[in-house]
């Protein structure tokens, strides 16, 4: 029976795994073209031999191939770092920014002045020079209020305007702040540089967010990452191909990345995954289920792979819609009634008392996490802060904070307003996750014990995240948060602040809707505009109190994160950030 099941599933994508190699062949195919470049970056990862196609899954399809207006983690785990690099990398292992197409870079004494030098001799996947011009281009696009370019929100000072960027010669650039950013070389981990020969005319014409789509020619998707777009097929697989000009090199000067091809199978749930790696389809999983991972470390001997199991950074919420504004037919995005419901910070303080987070975890995690009441995780050593507000299970506490603002259980035990209607709301998460849905299901029994009907139907995760960011129709939504990476808060301010595009509760605010917004705005920006590492930490914990007090966002649990990895890979380098088995891809081999 188990041999039909797989047949079944995998038998869609049988022509992504025909024929490949796996493992070593010790020539890279295709070859390398043009010479090391000047300043090519040397690794100090253990030296590899070339070839071999690497396997791994993801759930859903990437929403675009654009790294300037992407931002759920479907694209994501394509593109970032993998087909496109930025100015600055971050060092997963060591957990401190490195190098990336800028060799060096140094600030004045008071941190208002960057100046960044690029490396020589890099050449664009279709042996174009990559020079300053090409980051200038960049970010004339980030910075255009026209686009809706997520890592803009990181580099926004206090005054809402952005840092000058000048170009000093072909290879130096130079930016000019207002005020000191504590994270402003972290912030240009999220600043891909794209090609100006390529795409400055559609963006002058105004098409810019329609290029680097799932339907564009490859060849047009010209990077500078260790791997290129060749194949995308949707709902069945994207296929990278090693770019030959790629500029990272190993300590014997040869050049990277080692592996010949990548192709990401869209598995649309974990145990067909599961199943995959398994069978040997994959040679990697990450982000496996709670549920699964006592099962896959009894597998470890005869899957011949290892199991890792970490300290997680990533968290699940409940957010509900506290839009005050209108679609473009005039309607409200939010039913006026729930909307005042929303909107009140004690209906949001109740719902979290009426969570048992503790049952989530023994009963979504399987016992591998912990509950949580602010956005950071306590693996975040550096930044979690204990004095956030507290809401264990407590239904008794959250029917009283409901009858504090006119809610009331009738006869029949349903919660009703003074007009007698119930309260109810529509929820809804990804179905792609299967912990995610038990999430809704626990949190629609935890609220019918105090008379609330919650409408649970779980959806596409791209239609969820259209939802969130354009259309706003939605009433509540349970989603996650990956860490980012550095795990510091200012690498949230995209999530965090009322004017950002992912406040989901009510993002985009020309200014801060309520006086407590705007308190935590004004810390989150202190946060942000200092490199005292003293005042920081006070200025955010601060916030963080405001923000477990007014619940913009529930935060809920946080899962270990297990991963695995075949044991004839070499350089595996596990971690709970992003991109977790293969965020230094490029040193990644098979072993012979």
């Amino acid at each position: 029976m188990l041999v039909c099941i797989l047949a079944l599933l995998t038998g869609a994508l049988a022509c992504s795994s025909k024929g490949r190699t796996r493992g070593s062949t010790g020539v890279a195919d295709p070859p390398f073209r043009g010479a090391v470049p000047e300043d090519a970056y040397v690794t100090d990862a253990s030296v590899g031999s070339y070839g071999g196609t690497l396997v791994m899954a993801i759930p859903s399809n990437p929403k675009s191939f654009n790294p300037i207006v992407s931002v759920e983690t479907s694209t994501a785990w394509v593109i970032n770092n993998v087909v496109f690099k930025a100015l600055t990398d971050y060092d997963n292992e060591q957990q401190k920014d490195i190098p990336g197409v800028a060799k060096s870079w140094e600030a004045s004494p008071d941190g208002l002045e960057w100046t960044f030098h690029l490396r020589k001799g890099l050449l664009w996947s279709d042996g174009a020079p990559f020079t300053a011009d090409d980051v200038m281009f960049t970010f004339q696009v980030m910075f255009d209020p026209n686009i809706a370019a997520s890592a803009r929100d990181l580099l926004i000072q206090s005054d809402k305007t952005l840092p000058v960027v000048e170009k000093v010669d072909d290879y130096t650039i130079r930016f000019r702040l207002k005020e000191p950013n504590a994270l402003f070389v972290a912030a240009l981990n999220n600043a891909f540089p794209l090609p100006k020969h390529k795409w400055e005319k559609a963006y002058k014409d105004g098409q810019f967010e329609q290029t680097l789509q799932l339907n564009s020619n490859p060849e047009d998707i010209v990077c500078l990452g260790p791997y290129c777009i060749s194949e995308f097929v949707p709902d069945q697989r994207v296929v990278l191909v090693r770019n030959p000009y790629y500029w990272k090199v190993d300590q014997k000067g040869q050049r990277l990345p080692y592996i010949d091809k990548i192709i990401f199978l869209i598995v649309p749930t974990f145990d067909t995954m599961a199943l995959k790696f398994g069978n040997g389809d994959t040679d990697m999983i990450h982000d496996i289920n709670p549920d699964a991972v006592e099962m896959m470390k009894r597998g470890e001997t005869s899957g011949n792979y290892t199991l890792y199991e970490l300290p997680g950074f990533n968290t699940t919420y409940l957010v509900f819609n506290q839009d005050t504004g209108v679609d473009k037919k005039g309607r409200p995005y939010v039913d006026p009634v729930k909307l005042g419901w929303f909107r009140n910070k004690k209906f949001r303080q109740a719902i979290s008392y009426a969570i048992d987070r503790e049952g989530l975890v023994r009963t979504t995690l399987f016992g591998h996490g912990s509950p949580i009441y602010s956005f950071d995780p306590p693996a975040n050593k550096l930044w979690y802060c204990d004095n956030a507000a507290k809401y264990p299970y407590d239904p008794g506490k959250a029917l009283a904070l409901l009858s504090e603002i006119g809610l009331n259980r009738n006869g029949s035990g349903q919660l009703v307003d003074s007009n007698g209607r119930a309260v109810e709301f529509n929820l809804t998460t990804n179905a792609s996750r299967a912990s995610r849905v038990n999430t809704g299901t626990l949190i629609k029994d935890d609220l019918a014990k105090i008379g609330i009907g919650v409408n649970f139907q779980p959806g596409d995760y791209n239609l969820i995240v259209d939802k969130l960011r354009r259309s706003r129709d939605f009433d509540a939504v349970i989603g996650s948060w990956q860490s980012g990476v550095p795990p510091d808060p200012i690498e949230a301010k995209n999530v965090l602040l009322p004017g950002s595009n992912d406040y989901y509760a009510f993002p985009n605010q020309k200014a801060p809707s309520t006086e407590w917004e705007k308190r935590f705005t004004d810390l989150i920006s202190v946060c942000s505009s200092t490199i005292d590492m003293n005042l920081r930490r006070k200025s955010y914990c601060e916030a963080m109190e405001i923000w477990s007090e007014y619940l913009p966002e529930i935060d809920l649990i946080v899962a270990n994160y297990a991963i695995a990895a075949k044991n004839n890979i070499g350089n595996v380098k596990p971690s709970s950030l992003a991109n977790y088995t293969y965020w230094n891809i490029e040193e990644l081999f098979f072993k012979k």
